[in-house]
């Protein structure tokens, strides 16, 4: 076949092909303009789910407040439980109308009935509850019908999931700032859930039990991993005034007062004294901290909105861009066939090479021409891009096993005093043990406890007993050698272990230890000084059948004998 004739048989199949290309494009193009003109009603949709479920969260605190009631009922608790409840219906029934407006939404309106059965259900069991006798109402009957109103939310949280999902389809580029509004609410309820914790203890007058300063332990976790969660840097609005101004006011309001409020339930508890509030009360001064969460999430939630019909426009420019870049490329054909090969064919090639390069892991300098002012500066541009981004994941997975070891260091270290805790020293400990058994060599563990250290935290507060602890940790991990190790057994008692030694050798580091805890003065932030003591029992562990736990049974009987001759000395095993 004559060249002429391949060539004009090559410029027809290109042409075909350039056609096709062209109408998929434009065809894309088409769907992505029509995909934004529907967008905003999607955004709003998914914004009446989450205030349908903020409705929810707020209407626990009137719950809490008329559980927690007394005889006669105060009419104000009642009051706002029924204004809360009109707020909630009229939220769902806003959410209900969209749904079945909307030409296709992704979830149905019908979606909404288990929501609607449950929350019928859970309000039946609150009213059950609050009008019984304050002594009927029990701890079990309190906590069932706290939980009947946190099982709210979720039911709820599925449309939020559902509507963000479907925006996010629409709308990539505000991916993040919609999970960040997602991260909002689920603070919000978090919050509410620290809050209804003390529903129980406020409501029955009685002190927390451990398992409720373990349940607001594991809350305050949540709540400031969502908090940092939120602030982590991600998107563009990050820096924007509004964003940094609702942050900074969330900040202040509940991160201040509200947990401060929850932190002096807590030590009142610790310390026997009464709430002096009750459960409405608690709530009127809780619930309010909680509305700078929700002033973020309608922040992020405009932001989102804003970008959206940012997008509109640039939807239909780039379509109408498409639309002229189509016509040129029709035009042009003859011309681009005649440089096909000088500009098309062969800086192919060499991308194709820096493709197979990239995919391969080598991330050397992809070829030049990316100032090219075409489709294929466009593609080394993106080639470019790509290559960087790679880097990036590269050292963010370089970053997120420096965050895992860091984690893992911080789950083995005394949050209060910076050296190892119980788990972590009983780990070392037996590993310890185990290279002693297989040297045959002799294992001292030293167990020493502060003298009186319930007088500091009597006389001068628990914040004085912290820096007692603190600074004994610092003066008895200034005074060990390397290979000795010391960790925070529990309470003010202290463990130490040292190297490969004898009774004798351990008894000498102890008694070291004690005259440097006695003679070291401690200086408290009002100014007093304080002088602490420790008592020591040192143990010391030889043969294969040596244990770890009779090791340390052994140094705490020694322990006690130091305390119960007096104090402030080191006594051993007998």
């Amino acid at each position: 076949m004559r060249l002429t004739r391949l060539f004009a048989l090559t410029g027809a199949v290109l042409a075909l092909l350039v056609c096709g290309m062209l109408g998929r494009l434009l065809w894309g193009e088409w769907l992505h303009y029509r995909a934004a003109g529907t967008g905003h009603q999607t955004l709003q949709l998914m914004q009446r789910a989450m205030v349908a479920a903020e409705k929810l969260s707020f209407e626990r605190g009137p719950v809490n407040a008329v559980l927690g009631d007394r005889v006669p009922p105060d009419p104000a608790y009642r009051e706002r439980l029924r204004r809360a409840r009109a707020d909630t219906d009229l939220a769902l029934a806003r959410l209900r109308d969209e749904l079945a407006a909307d030409s296709g939404p992704t979830i149905p309106a019908t979606a909404l009935a288990p929501l609607h059965a449950a929350l019928a259900a859970a309000r039946r069991t609150v009213d059950q509850l609050a009008a019984l006798p304050p002594p009927e109402r029990t701890p079990e009957r309190l906590d069932a019908a706290v939980e009947r109103m946190f099982a709210l939310v979720p039911l709820a949280l599925d449309a939020v999931t559902g509507y963000t999902r479907a925006s996010e389809q629409i709308y990539p580029s505000i991916a993040r700032i919609l999970m960040k509004a997602r991260l909002a609410v689920e603070l919000r309820e978090y919050a509410g859930r620290l809050g209804s914790a003390l529903t129980v203890p406020l409501a029955a007058a009685r002190p927390l039990a451990e398992s409720d300063h373990a349940r607001l332990q594991f809350l305050r976790g949540r709540i400031e991993q969502l908090r940092q969660l939120i602030k982590l840097p991600g998107s563009d609005i990050d820096g924007e005034p509004r964003v940094l101004a609702a942050v900074a006011r969330m900040d202040q309001a509940y991160f201040g007062a509200g947990l401060q409020l929850v932190a002096d339930v807590e030590q009142a508890s610790r310390a026997g004294r009464p709430y002096g509030m009750n459960t409405g009360q608690f709530a009127q001064r809780y619930v309010p901290n909680m509305a700078p969460i929700l002033a973020l999430r309608d922040v992020l939630l405009d932001e989102a909105q804003a970008q959206a019909r940012r997008d509109f426009e640039t939807a239909r420019r780039e379509l109408m861009l498409a639309l002229m870049v189509g016509a040129a490329i029709l035009l042009a054909l003859t011309l681009l066939l005649l440089i096909v090969r000088r500009r098309v064919v062969i800086p192919l090639l060499r991308a194709t090479r820096a493709v197979v390069r990239l995919g391969n892991g080598d991330f050397s300098p992809p070829p030049t021409g990316a100032r090219r002012d075409d489709e294929i500066g466009d593609m080394l541009r993106a080639l470019a891009t790509l290559r960087a981004n790679s880097m990036d994941r590269q050292r963010l997975e370089q970053e997120r096993v420096r965050l895992i070891e860091e984690l893992r260091l911080r789950a083995d270290t005394d949050y209060l005093t910076g050296i190892l805790n119980r788990r972590a020293f009983t780990a070392a400990g037996n590993l310890r043990l185990r290279g002693a058994r297989e040297h045959n060599e002799s294992l001292a563990v030293i167990l020493f406890d502060v003298d009186h250290f319930k007088s500091v935290n009597d006389s001068y507060g628990h914040d004085a007993g912290d820096q007692v602890l603190i600074r004994i940790a610092e003066v008895v991990r200034d005074s060990l050698r390397d290979g000795e190790i010391v960790a925070r057994y529990g309470g003010e008692e202290f463990v130490v272990m040292p190297a490969a030694c004898g009774l004798e050798a351990a008894r000498a580091l102890a008694e070291r230890l004690r005259e440097a805890i006695a003679r070291e003065p401690l200086t408290l932030n009002d100014g007093h000084i304080l002088r602490v003591t420790a008592s020591f029992g040192v143990a010391v562990a030889h043969g294969p059948h040596a244990a770890l736990d009779d090791l340390f049974h052994a140094a705490d009987l020694a322990l006690y004998r130091a305390k119960h001759n007096g104090r402030n000395r080191v006594e051993s095993q007998v």
